[in-house]
């Protein structure tokens, strides 16, 4: 009698267990998760102060992955995002990038590489002066990848502005963003209309290209020193492959390092 008991209670439990899996699965679903493939770099100019590069040099290249894994619908991906980050001190700049570089190649942390670089280094998203796209590279479903170069700063020591109208052609001498080897662009910081050549701030032309501060905040400049290398300021970028779901979460891809340059603010020779 007793067994029989013991049974019809295991039975009973067995059921409401089975009941509540599937009430638990029909209302909520399986996970869905969205998985956005990582850019590749080109070619990374790395500067050092015994490697200052070349100005023929002075370009980043990459690839997009317009390719990315969805389970479930709902989710939009917006393309690729470049971010970026200014430095007074060049000891600083090497430190933070061996810290990301290392989460960028450990299999553990690889996957929150971008929100780390985001929200606790604090790097900004560049800007295209003649668009207002969210990202710096939309989204093309027409290809699989696209071919992006861009140059920061103009080596040359005239101020004549058709000089940024040349043909795309090597050696890059203007400041460019392009795509596919059609220029749609020149880069920006995060906010305003500010270009990267800060030694030719000049309003009056209506060119702004402001100098980073020291004397106060600036979401995008690393100031952990006052200017004391030759008045020199050094910038390191990443590639990340961005959207959201249906809820508004941004996903991100792990961080793709596109190198670190140099600017003088005191000098054409950029």
């Amino acid at each position: 009698m007793k067994a029989r008991v013991k049974d019809r209670l295991i039975l009973m439990i067995e059921i409401v267990f089975a009941a509540c899996f599937v009430i638990l699965n029909t209302g909520c679903g399986l996970d869905e998760y969205y998985v956005i493939t990582e850019p590749a770099s080109v070619h990374v100019p790395v500067y050092s102060q015994t490697n200052p590069i070349s100005y023929t040099e002075r370009y980043f290249e990459f690839t997009t992955n317009e390719n990315s894994s969805y389970n479930g619908s709902g989710f939009t991906f917006q393309g690729t995002a470049v971010y970026y980050k200014i430095y007074s001190s060049i000891s600083s700049c090497e430190s933070e990038y061996k810290a990301l570089n290392t989460m960028a190649n450990t299999a553990s942390s690889k996957a929150s590489s971008a929100s780390t670089m985001i929200n606790t280094y604090k790097f900004q998203q560049m800007k295209n002066l003649y668009s207002d796209n969210d990202v710096l590279i939309p989204h093309n479903s027409d290809t699989n990848i696209q071919n992006v170069k861009i140059r920061l700063t103009k080596y040359s020591s005239s101020d004549n502005d058709d000089l940024y109208n040349q043909p795309l052609e090597k050696p890059y001498l203007v400041p460019f963003i392009a795509v596919n080897d059609r220029k749609t662009g020149i880069p920006a910081r995060y906010y305003g209309a500010r270009r990267f050549d800060f030694f030719r701030h000049d309003i009056s032309k209506g060119f702004s290209a402001n100098v980073p501060r020291t004397t106060y905040y600036e979401d995008d400049v690393s100031t952990t020193t006052t200017i004391s290398e030759n008045n020199k300021w050094y910038i390191t970028l990443y590639a990340v492959g961005q959207g959201y779901d249906s809820s508004f979460t941004a996903y991100y891809s792990p961080i793709v390092h596109l190198g670190t340059l140099a600017i003088d603010a005191a000098s054409y020779d950029n």
